[in-house]
């Protein structure tokens, strides 16, 4: 499996880390710390039989430039997963579009339907393989830690997973 994401400005980083490593710290889970698991946000989700060429399509993404980015709000996807759910704006839906368009087109190209357009729930997870009573923790460490966080997304990479592997990456 193949994901695309976009990763953050220095401030949202760290805020968005700081929240991971509260949750770890409370709950005692520590799969996105130890995983290295940045902050990011994934657009797209997808399989491919033919890995040739990725790299010159994700690099047409180039024309995409950073854009705001406003956390607002967070959220769980039960039963194991806590996130951070930003705005779903015009630069957002954007981003995801394009994304569809250009690995879409490839007959090789199965898109996972969670991420293709006006399906796409955009979340940045925070804790993840949680179990019940970590969640109640979890949930606990955000009422008192979270805060609405606005920045921007600056970069885009392409990855493989199972193990994690970072294919490519550029600022936009």
């Amino acid at each position: 499996m193949y994901l695309i994401s976009a990763y953050f400005d220095e401030h949202v980083t760290k805020g968005l880390q700081r929240l991971i490593d509260n949750i770890a710290k409370e709950t005692g889970n520590t799969y996105m710390i130890e995983n290295n698991v940045p902050p990011h946000l994934t657009i797209s989700s997808f399989e491919t039989r033919k890995p040739d060429n990725l790299k010159e399509e994700f690099m047409k993404l180039n024309k995409i430039g950073a854009g705001e980015i406003n956390i607002f709000s967070i959220g769980q996807f039960l039963p194991y997963v806590m996130y951070a759910t930003p705005v779903l704006d015009e630069y957002l839906m954007h981003l995801s579009n394009e994304v569809y368009d250009i690995f879409s087109a490839r007959e090789d190209v199965t898109i996972n339907r969670c991420y293709k357009p006006y399906n796409w729930f955009p979340h940045i997870t925070l804790g993840k393989k949680l179990e019940k009573e970590q969640m109640i923790m979890a949930i606990r460490v955000l009422q008192t830690h979270f805060v609405p966080i606005k920045g921007k997304i600056v970069r885009v990479g392409l990855s493989q997973t199972n193990p994690h592997k970072d294919i490519i990456q550029f600022n936009i």
